[in-house]
C-alpha cells in the first residue's frame, strides 16, 4: 500500500469518481449487479463477478461522460463515504444526547440527536464525496488494463488507470 492510498490523493479521488460513474452505468446495463469496489491511486478493485464486456463498455462510457463534464456521475448513493458519515453522525448525536445534564431526558435526547444525525448523513455524505473523496476531472486518464482474478473462490476484477 502506498501513502497516496492512505489519504485522498488526486489520483485516488479521480479513480473513485470513475468507479462511481462506472457502477452507475453498469447498474443500468445489469440491474441485478451485486458487487462493490475500492479505489486506490492505481485504479480500483471490484469485489464480485461482473461481465468483462459490460464492464469495459460501462468504463468507456463513464470515462467519456466524466471527461465531457457530467460531474454528477462521480457521486454515488451507495458509497461507503455515506455509511462512514452516517455512522459518525449517529455516534456524535448519541454522545451529545447522552451528555445531556437532565437524566430524565437523556435517552430521548440521545434518540432525537441520533435521528437528526442519520437524517443529515446522506446530504453530508454526498457533500464529502463531492469535495473530498472524488474528483470528476479525468483529463488525460486512461484505463490500461482490466484483470479478473479468483482467490479462495472469490472473484476480483482489477481496473488499472493512468494519467498522461
Amino acid at each position: 500500500m502506498k501513502i497516496d492510498d492512505l489519504v485522498f490523493s488526486r489520483r485516488t479521488r479521480q479513480n473513485h469518481a470513475l468507479e462511481h460513474a462506472t457502477f452507475t452505468i453498469l447498474g443500468t446495463m445489469d440491474p441485478s449487479l451485486s458487487a462493490s469496489a475500492r479505489s486506490n491511486s492505481d485504479g480500483f478493485i471490484i469485489f464480485g463477478d461482473v461481465d468483462l464486456g459490460l464492464l469495459r463498455r460501462a468504463l468507456d462510457e463513464a470515462l467519456r461522460r466524466l471527461q465531457a463534464g457530467e460531474a454528477e456521475l462521480a457521486i454515488h448513493p451507495n458509497c461507503g463515504t455515506n455509511l462512514a458519515v452516517g455512522v459518525s453522525m449517529v455516534t456524535i448525536g448519541t454522545l451529545l444526547g447522552m451528555a445531556s445534564s437532565n437524566s430524565r431526558t437523556r435517552v430521548a435526547s440521545a434518540a432525537a440527536s441520533s435521528v437528526a444525525g442519520w437524517m443529515a448523513a446522506r446530504p453530508l455524505g454526498e457533500y464529502v464525496q463531492k469535495h473530498f473523496t472524488t474528483l470528476p476531472d479525468l483529463t488525460g486518464v486512461h484505463v490500461t488494463s482490466i484483470t479478473r482474478r479468483k482467490v479462495f473462490g472469490f472473484t476480483f476484477v482489477d481496473v488499472r488507470t493512468v494519467q498522461e
